[in-house]
């Protein structure tokens, strides 16, 4: 049986952007963009021009004095770029990986799907919240649900906050004779189910964090830690499992002021970064790691997140901090036993990994927007960051943030015109 030839023809349409000497591409069929080196681009535009790999691969190795197993090494490792990011005719775009809790959560959908909308419910106590501008009063049945839910989000109460936008309900039933099941209802509807009080404040959290986030007005939906410097911020960007909420901690510690340990809002028109200072979940086994800095953690209440993991949540500081331009974009991967390193990356490289971690966007991609990121990130530092040693990877990156005020050019430099945006929210 014969096998499909391997596609190497690109697609049309692909939008090539210069950024410092390297190139951005963009694909809007499949919303997808990647960072070509020099010699990378020039392949791919050997490609459109109808030329062979084989033959790609021979003026290479001619132009650049180069061995012929590298230079086919070197197209090969360009077509599997395109590849993966669908940028080649009849190719599909290597999906993005999965969310931990996808999983988790879509048997969630599953549990509530059966609940009616809120009935009659008088509830014994409310307490009134505010993040991202979105006030919020949640209404509780019980006083042990209130201990639960302010260790996570006490430290956004907002006793004298205005008429809210959002109410949250959560009417209690006691099973078993001791344990409470929850049905939390957002605005009437349900959005989760708590089996038992450990499971009742990430659930929450999750309900208030979902309905600020969506009414607030964001470009891209990073998932990153953010902390600031001043007038600007740093980003640290990376999947779960990185170390970033542990090197979050450890930067604030130090005196950084707290923006997020999960989220950056990248807004339109300014691309500055608003605080989303959601207390900072700690896994269990980050519990010592993170008490060199915070011991008070080993005596927070443990809390059990959809996925059944345990978790510590870590109240921030409380600081005043403002939307900040964005001056530093540093990846992070915690790898055991790993030697700290702290390498400067190119811009190119630094989009295309910024970009895999975005979680949602406002509309599509396209070319002017994707213009608009190149232009944005020209004026941003970028670095890769593997470390064992929390302490010692804090110290790397204080040492190349500094602390400063950015002069006003810098800021202004990150102002772009304004996008148009459809209103609409893609999740990946």
């Amino acid at each position: 049986m014969a096998t499909e030839p391997i596609p190497t023809t690109p697609r049309d349409g692909l939008a090539l952007l210069p950024l410092d000497d390297d190139t951005v591409v963009f694909c809007a069929q499949t919303q997808r963009l990647a960072g070509l080196n020099p010699t990378a681009t020039a392949i791919l535009r050997g490609l459109q021009a109808g030329q062979s790999p084989a033959d790609l691969a021979h003026a290479l190795a001619t132009a650049a004095g180069l061995g012929t197993d590298q230079a086919q090494h070197w197209v090969a490792t360009t077509l599997a770029a395109l590849r993966t990011h669908g940028m080649l005719a009849g190719c599909d775009p290597t999906p993005t990986p999965a969310d931990p809790l996808a999983d988790a959560r879509q048997a969630a959908a599953h549990r509530i799907a059966h609940l009616p909308p809120l009935g009659d419910f008088t509830p014994a106590a409310e307490r009134h919240y505010r993040l991202l501008g979105t006030s919020f009063r949640i209404r509780y049945a019980h006083p042990a649900q209130i201990r639960l839910v302010d260790s996570i989000l006490g430290h956004l109460a907002a006793p004298n906050a205005p008429t809210p936008h959002c109410i949250i309900d959560l009417p209690g039933e006691i099973w078993s004779g001791t344990q409470m099941r929850t049905a939390i209802y957002r605005d009437g509807q349900p959005v989760g189910q708590a089996e038992r009080l450990s499971y009742l404040g990430p659930q929450v959290k999750a309900a208030v964090w979902q309905a600020a986030v969506n009414a607030h007005d964001f470009l891209l939906y990073i998932h990153a830690g953010v902390v600031g410097t001043g007038r600007a911020c740093v980003l640290l960007p990376a999947a779960p499992g990185s170390g970033k909420s542990s090197l979050t901690a450890a930067l604030v510690h130090r005196g950084y002021t707290y923006f997020s340990d999960e989220v950056a809002l990248i807004e339109p028109a300014t691309f500055r970064v608003p605080p989303v200072p959601l207390a900072i979940c700690v896994k269990k086994t980050g519990w010592n790691l993170m008490a060199e800095f915070h011991p008070a953690i080993l005596d927070l209440p443990l809390h059990r997140r959809e996925d059944a993991k345990v978790v510590r949540y870590l109240p921030p500081p409380a600081h005043a901090a403002h939307p900040a331009p964005v001056r530093h974009i540093i990846f992070p991967r915690y790898t055991k036993d790993a030697p700290t390193t702290l390498a400067p990356i190119t811009r190119a490289a630094a989009l295309g990994r910024l970009m895999d971690e975005c979680m949602a966007l406002r509309g599509r991609l396209d070319r002017t927007t994707v213009g608009q990121l190149v232009h944005w990130i020209a004026g941003i530092d970028c670095f890769d960051l593997t470390f064992s040693s929390l302490d010692a990877a804090a110290t790397a990156v204080a040492r190349v943030i500094g602390r400063f005020d950015p002069p006003e050019n810098a800021i202004q430099r990150q102002n772009v015109s304004p996008i148009n945006l459809d209103g609409s929210e893609r999740s990946r």
